[in-house]
C-alpha cells in the first residue's frame, strides 16, 4: 500500500508489504514522487490520478512497475482517493500480478501452436504455390541453356522477374508465421485495429476459399488507434475467424444451401473502435452462449480444441479496457462484438 499526496504524486507513506515488494527504505520511498515506479511516463493513469473524485476508485491492469534493482514486473493499481493526516490523498494497492500475466502468455502460446496446426494445409500452399512459379521459371531457364537456343532477353527478364517476385512472396508468407509464433508483448503500442486483421487471411485467405467460404471485409479507414499488442489481437481474430469456419463447415455438412459468408466490419461508434466479426453458421443455443467464454468449454469433438481459445481472446481484449460480447441464434449465425477506447 503507498499513500500519495494527490497535489504533487510525492509519497506519503507505505506499508511494510511495499518495502519487501519494492526493495526501497522508508526514506527513500519518502523522497520519490509515485512517478518514479513506474518504468515510462504513463498518460493513462497520470490523468486518471489527477481526475479522480473524493471517494471515487480507480483501476488499471497489468501496469510495468520497477523495483529498487531496476526489475521490471507486472502489477494491477488499485486507486481511492481520500483525507490522510488532514491532506487530500491517494491510497494506491498495487499487488504483483507477474506470475499470472506469465501464465497468460504461455497459454496463448500454447494456442498459437494450435492453430497453426489446423491451419496447416493453408501455410503449404501459400508456399508451395510461390515455389512452383519458380520452378517453372528456373527450368525455362536451365532448358533454354542447355538447347543452346536463342535466348530472348524479355523472356529471361519474365522469368527471373516472376522469380524474384514468388521467392518475394514465400519470404513474406514465413516472416508473417514467425511474426505470429513470437512470445507477444503485454504492454501492447498503437495500432490500427485493420491491420492484424488483415494480417490473418495472409495465413487463413486460402483455406477459407478451399472450405468454399466467402469473405465480406469492410474496414473503415482512418480509424483512430487502439492501445493493444498486434500479435495478440491478431492471436484472438485468428480464433475467431476458425471458429467461424468450422460453423460454416458444420452448416454445410447438414445440406444448407445458403452460400457460407464470413463478414467482418470495422467502424467508430461513440468514441469506440467496434469490430463485429459474423458467419451465418450453425449458431449456438442459449446454453452455449453462456459458457462460450468460460475456460476449457468447447463443442467440438475430443482432440478437435482445447476450449482455450475463446477464454484467452476474452482476456486479451479485457486487458486492453475493450470488450467482446456475443450475439448468436441457432441455424441463424454469429455475431462477435468488440470494443476498444480509442488511445488518446
Amino acid at each position: 500500500i503507498i499513500i500519495v499526496d494527490r497535489e504533487t504524486f510525492g509519497i506519503l507513506d507505505v506499508n511494510a508489504t511495499a518495502l519487501g515488494c519494492y526493495g526501497y527504505s522508508k526514506d527513500e520511498f519518502l523522497k520519490m514522487s509515485f512517478a518514479d515506479l513506474g518504468t515510462k511516463f504513463d498518460q493513462e493513469v497520470l490523468e486518471g490520478l489527477e481526475t479522480i473524485s473524493s471517494n471515487q476508485s480507480e483501476f488499471y491492469s497489468r501496469k510495468l512497475y520497477r523495483k529498487k534493482d531496476r526489475t521490471s514486473f507486472y502489477v494491477n493499481l488499485h486507486v481511492s482517493a481520500v483525507m490522510f493526516m488532514g491532506r487530500d490523498c491517494l491510497i494506491v494497492v498495487t499487488p504483483d500480478v507477474s506470475e499470472s500475466v506469465e501464465k497468460e502468455t504461455q497459454l496463448i502460446q500454447a494456442s498459437k501452436m494450435a492453430t497453426l496446426g489446423t491451419m496447416a494445409s493453408g501455410i503449404a500452399h501459400e508456399i508451395s504455390q510461390p515455389l512452383n512459379v519458380i520452378q517453372v521459371a528456373s527450368d525455362f531457364l536451365a532448358k533454354t541453356v542447355k538447347q543452346n537456343a536463342e535466348i530472348n532477353r524479355d523472356d529471361v527478364y519474365t522469368a527471373a522477374g516472376q522469380i524474384g517476385k514468388n521467392v518475394q512472396r514465400a519470404a513474406q508468407t514465413i516472416k508473417h508465421m514467425k511474426d505470429f509464433v513470437r512470445k507477444s508483448d503485454v504492454k501492447g503500442d498503437k495500432i490500427d485495429i485493420n491491420d492484424p486483421i488483415r494480417d490473418i487471411f495472409k495465413i487463413l485467405g486460402q483455406q477459407l476459399k478451399v472450405h468454399g467460404i466467402g469473405v465480406d471485409l469492410d474496414l473503415a479507414e482512418d480509424l483512430p488507434p487502439v492501445f493493444a499488442d498486434h500479435n495478440r489481437l491478431e492471436q484472438v481474430f485468428m480464433n475467431l475467424v476458425t471458429n467461424a469456419r468450422d460453423a460454416l463447415d458444420e452448416n454445410g455438412q447438414r445440406g444448407e444451401k445458403d452460400s457460407k459468408m464470413l463478414r467482418i466490419s470495422s467502424f467508430l461508434e461513440d468514441g469506440l473502435v467496434v469490430v463485429t466479426v459474423s458467419d451465418n453458421g450453425t449458431g449456438m443455443t442459449e446454453d452455449v452462449k453462456d459458457k462460450v467464454f468460460e475456460p476449457f468449454f468447447t463443442t467440438k469433438k475430443p482432440g478437435e480444441g482445447t476450449g482455450l481459445g475463446m477464454s484467452i481472446s476474452y482476456g486479451i481484449v479485457a486487458g486492453y479496457n475493450g470488450t467482446i460480447t456475443v450475439d448468436s441464434e441457432a441455424e441463424r449465425g454469429t455475431t462477435f462484438r468488440l470494443t476498444f477506447p480509442a488511445a488518446s
